[in-house]
């Protein structure tokens, strides 16, 4: 129940179904970008009513009724032929009721957990597992995947979603917390965090690094075309797979290496990968689709976790909400628009230069890496008492 997987359907069912193609066509590319848009938003909003005013597991069986309601519709308007303008729209509304979701699930995750650092990851992993499962049993199960009977689907898991959210303990927030300004209704408590150069620091790499990161399901895939490779769905796929098998490592990793080198380790994979993108060899290719899932892992996960950390728990919704906010609206939007026009550039005789694009990428991906050493500074580790030292 992810924006990206139903942005992956929408994007099948239209440009697969021949009247869709010609009445949504001139669309489909703002249609897409509504889950962007909708990243800048949404999120902060449902992160300050969750921190203050709804108990966060309440608010996310509301948005999945929602979410649900409209993914039905909006199939209901590519199949009934209601329009370019209704379609667009009901597109827009559900990217915003779907936008906080993620955000939610992991707050109300990590609030719970006695121990982040070691149970996270196993239960994160559940949301790769769900993602593969979902494209395995729409394409070769169901054969959805040329049918808006794809998006039905999906609106009846969301509306399940929303009995089941009902049925958990809710976390209720402090009593003295309300808003007392409009402006504390679209999360503007979290913006204080920018102001500690560490958080600063860490939402600011993320959302650069996001923007260099989204090539993954657009021109990874057309390199791979190019290069020869007839099934790229089924390369790709690697990507889910590796981040599953990284996921339940995560937990031996975070307790054995500070959050800094972790971090840094996921920026070098993400500099690994574009070096063997730019190898341009299909064993490279492959390495690199590889890579990408315990990049992700590695860095984004953590960053979770660190705000859960270091962030106040009144703000702990808000804090994960600016992080998507950083990730999928900046990072996101900055990466199509930059990298798109670097594209461009590399176009010589109708021709892309593969090799020159994933190295300068590559060497944006080593600039990033060696800032973040820099200026990150990090909580010092306080000796432990003399008590508990041993005897020399």
């Amino acid at each position: 129940s992810n924006a990206p997987g139903f942005t992956l359907v929408t994007s099948i069912v239209l440009s697969r179904l021949t009247d869709a193609r010609r009445e949504f066509g001139p669309i489909r590319v703002w249609a897409v970008g509504t889950g962007s848009v909708a990243a800048f938003i949404s999120p902060m909003i449902a992160g300050s009513l969750a921190d203050r005013r709804v108990p966060p597991e309440r608010l996310l069986a509301v948005l999945c009724f929602a979410s649900g309601v409209l993914l039905i519709l909006t199939h209901v308007a590519v199949e009934q032929h209601w329009g370019p303008r209704a379609f667009l729209g009901l597109m827009m509304a559900y990217a915003l009721s779907n936008a906080p979701g993620f955000t939610l699930v992991t707050s109300i995750v990590l609030s719970r957990l006695t121990d982040a650092r070691r149970e996270f990851g196993p239960i994160r992993v559940w949301a790769t597992w769900g993602w593969m499962l979902a494209s395995f049993s729409i394409g070769a199960v169901l054969h959805f995947d040329h049918s808006t009977a794809a998006g039905y689907l999906a609106g009846g898991i969301f509306l399940m979603e929303a009995v089941y959210c009902m049925t958990l303990r809710p976390t209720r927030p402090p009593p003295d917390k309300a808003p007392r300004r409009l402006r504390d209704f679209f999360g503007w408590e979290a913006m204080a965090l920018l102001r500690h150069p560490d958080h600063r620091l860490i939402f600011l790499t993320a959302a650069i690094f996001s923007a260099l990161m989204s090539t993954l399901y657009v021109y990874t895939v057309r390199h791979l075309e190019a290069a020869g490779d007839a099934t790229p769905s089924t390369t790709m796929s690697l990507a889910q797979l590796c981040e599953g098998l990284a996921t339940f490592g995560l937990a031996a990793v975070l307790l054995r290496f500070r959050i800094k080198w972790l971090l840094t380790a996921g920026l070098v994979l993400g500099f690994l990968r574009y070096v063997l993108m730019a190898w341009n060899v299909m064993p490279a290719l492959v390495l690199s689709v590889a890579l990408h899932g315990p990049l992700f892992v590695v860095f984004y996960l953590t960053c979770q976790i660190y705000l859960e950390q270091r962030v106040d728990p009144r703000i702990r919704t808000q804090s994960q909400a600016l992080f998507s906010l950083m990730n999928n609206g900046i990072g996101n939007a900055l990466g199509y628009v930059s990298i798109l026009w670097w594209f461009d550039r590399c176009q010589t005789g109708g021709q892309t230069d593969w090799p020159h694009f994933w190295s300068v990428l590559a060497a944006a991906v080593g600039t990033l890496t060696v800032l973040f050493i820099i200026g990150y500074k990090g909580q010092r580790r306080t000796p432990p008492p003399p008590s508990e030292r041993a005897s020399p």
